[in-house]
């Protein structure tokens, strides 16, 4: 009969061992907050979620590369609305200064129109980001890898501009300035609607990096992150295992303590 008590209480000791190991294992992934702390644990799952941070990591890199290409384009569309406004107050006041004859208004409209057109050009042959001239043709600006695993995908390139020796040339006086304005409207028109594609693409390719880390950062979690409640569950139903063990274990080595003083 003791020999039977012993066994029960020998399993029942080894119950609550089992049950101490599970709660505290248990309250240390609640601490954390993660399902597993190393390979040998889960390896399956800290294969899995590796790959998701190396994947993670890279659309980062690439959001990094896509804010630094939106540098670029924001001071394309910057200069490409103050060069297109200039011109279109240079054609007008070139069209006023042909249609007067008061000297006194010839001054002030050339006065004005050369203050526009260095302006122009300053602004044409100094706008730089990084050391790189952002109004130029032809040429490219810069380049941007929308994917992780590619390098220099979308480059900005634009293939017209307006000139600024051209416009350094413009003198009120020529009969033909007006229309020479215009031609240069032209071309910095198409730049213009050049640099806010640019720009506009940056932005999509900004939101849709942003998206894909989010959703990479999400299924990770779902790998990685505990269920708190279904954690607090188990901490709930390990505690009364425990509590019941050590209740058996009291209940047993009191019944042995009696039976083994029928024997003094």
């Amino acid at each position: 009969m003791i020999g039977g008590i012993s066994y029960a209480s020998s399993q029942i000791a080894s119950v609550y061992s089992s049950t101490s190991k599970a709660l505290a294992d248990a309250l240390t992934r609640i601490a954390s907050g993660k399902r597993f702390q190393n390979a040998s644990e889960d390896l399956v799952g800290f294969l899995r979620a590796k790959d998701l941070e190396a994947d993670i990591g890279g659309y980062e890199t690439v959001r990094e590369n896509i804010t630094g290409f939106k540098a670029y384009t924001s001071a394309a569309v910057t200069a490409a609305d103050s060069i297109y406004e200039a011109l279109v107050e240079m054609k007008e006041l070139a069209r006023q200064y042909a249609g007067t004859e008061d000297e006194d208004l010839k001054a002030e409209y050339a006065a004005e129109f050369n203050a526009l057109r260095r302006q122009v050009t300053d602004t044409l042959d100094n706008t730089y980001v990084d050391g790189t001239k952002v109004t130029k043709a032809t040429d490219e600006v810069t380049s941007v890898d929308f994917n992780p695993d590619v390098e220099g995908s979308y480059s900005m390139t634009f293939t017209e501009i307006a000139d600024s020796l051209t416009i350094a040339d413009f003198d009120l006086p020529t009969g033909t300035v007006e229309d020479d304005v215009q031609d240069q409207m032209d071309l910095m028109l198409t730049y213009m609607w050049e640099a806010k594609a640019f720009d506009g693409t940056a932005d999509q390719q900004l939101n849709l990096t942003a998206t894909i880390i989010n959703s990479k950062q999400a299924v990770k979690s779902l790998i990685t992150d505990i269920d708190e409640a279904e954690e607090m569950s188990k901490v709930l139903d390990l505690s009364l295992r425990q509590q019941a063990s050590v209740a058996m274990l009291a209940q047993g080595n009191l019944a042995q303590s009696s039976l083994l003083k029928l024997y003094e």
